[in-house]
């Protein structure tokens, strides 16, 4: 049970307003020997002193609020341990918003997290629905004056910073590695075209094709949901159509394909090459080495930090939007068309 001021001042005898003073360091004229008794008791009951009723106090939070589409997905899980880290070395503490790629849910976080006074909120969009939801969110933001930095997503507007990472570029390298290597009948798992992410790495796709002078063929396009599941189930439709190398839009969608491959006793990549995006911390630990387009999401996750707290501290920021190169990073799913 977390003890409190009202706990503190109640074994010490004294009033809750003059612990608080004590604690927080505030200009008083208690005696040296009750604030040693009150500096004691709460060192004893490991007191710590609630951040949000700080704000209340302070009006100034120390808080900020992180909304993402699926912590069960390996690429937030690295980047939500480098935003906590980096936050809690600026002395900020992080309440965390789990959206499942609903943008309904999105838009709840925004709100809940607008009414709860935080200092500010890095925002990665979600997937579904967000036809529905994306101007309901992005008014809310817009209308609030809180600080926000958002992650593939540009918006003009004075409270609002922008990381931008190039799909399209990693797109493209990742098909056009396959199409270097032979392949010519490259399926592509995409997620949903109403997020902005998408559409740019489905046009990398394209803008590759094109260039090899290989017509783009949709019936070899299939949709996932971000998540192994939807890998599968798209990655059993696309061999069943003859391809001879895959491309999943995130690495999530990759590891279904594998496993699509295995229930029917495909090799990878001796009979199908496969190639994810994002590199997060298991591709290179699955059998064999999944090849993939590589975001710095280390260092996206301390500069979107810096860049809020920046925003917060000065009220200002030198760059409206810091643009990223991902990179191909190949392992051993991918090889020549036999």
């Amino acid at each position: 049970m977390n003890v409190t001021l009202k706990d503190i001042a109640k074994l010490c005898g004294v009033s809750v307003a003059s612990v608080s003073l004590v604690l927080n360091n505030k200009p008083n004229r208690i005696s040296e020997a009750t604030k040693n008794k009150i500096i004691q008791t709460a060192k004893e009951h490991h007191y710590h002193p609630n951040p949000m009723a700080l704000s209340l106090v302070t009006r100034k939070s120390k808080v900020l609020g992180l909304i993402i589409p699926d912590v069960s997905n390996l690429f937030y899980t690295d980047f939500i341990r480098q935003v906590e880290l980096e936050t809690a070395k600026n002395g900020y503490t992080i309440i965390l918003g789990n959206t499942d790629e609903q943008g309904s849910r999105e838009l709840e976080y925004v709100r809940t997290f607008l009414q709860r006074g935080l200092a500010g909120c890095i925002l990665i969009h979600s997937s579904i629905d967000m036809d529905k939801y994306d101007t309901k969110i992005i008014d809310q933001v817009k209308q609030s004056k809180l600080p926000f930095v958002m992650i593939d997503r540009q918006q003009k507007a004075s409270n609002i910073k922008s990381l931008f990472i190039d799909q399209e570029l990693g797109a493209y390298l990742a098909t056009k590695h396959l199409l270097n290597l032979g392949h010519k009948k490259i399926g592509y798992i995409s997620g949903s075209l109403s997020l902005d992410l998408s559409k740019m790495r489905y046009a990398g796709y394209k803008q590759a094709l094109q260039e090899h002078g290989i017509p783009l063929d949709e019936n070899l396009i299939e949709f996932g949901n971000w998540r192994p599941e939807g890998g599968l189930k798209a990655g059993l439709r696309l061999i069943a159509k003859g391809v001879s190398g895959i491309f999943a839009a995130n690495d999530m969608m990759a590891f279904g394909v594998y496993q699509a491959a295995f229930s029917l006793a495909l090799r990878i990549p001796e009979d199908l090459s496969v190639i994810g995006f994002d590199d997060v911390s298991f591709a290179s630990v699955v059998t064999p080495g999944l090849t993939t387009i590589h975001q710095p999401m280390e260092q996206i996750g301390i500069d979107c930090v810096n860049m809020l707290i920046d925003m917060i501290e000065t009220n200002k920021s030198q760059e409206s939007f810091r643009t990223y190169t991902p990179t191909l990073i190949v392992r051993g799913s991918t090889t020549s068309k036999q």
